[in-house]
């Protein structure tokens, strides 16, 4: 996951918004969650970036059906 965030260049906020939103058959953590909601609520820049990035893995097919 580390060299796909460095190839799509990802940033920050939206390699946690896609570890949040894995195929892993685990929830994330309380902790990885409750960074994206603080980025969420303190900056309309975030949440905006935040939404889109939820938008795409929404609309993922295919392998990816598990991204949200």
């Amino acid at each position: 996951r580390i060299l796909s965030k460095v190839l799509d260049s990802y940033s920050d906020m939206q390699a946690k918004v896609r570890f949040a939103t894995s195929n892993d058959p685990w929830s994330p953590s309380g902790a990885a969650m409750n960074k994206l909601l603080k980025l969420h609520i303190t900056r309309k820049y975030w949440f905006i970036k935040i939404m889109k990035m939820i938008d795409k893995r929404l609309n993922d097919h295919g392998k990816n059906w598990r991204h949200v």
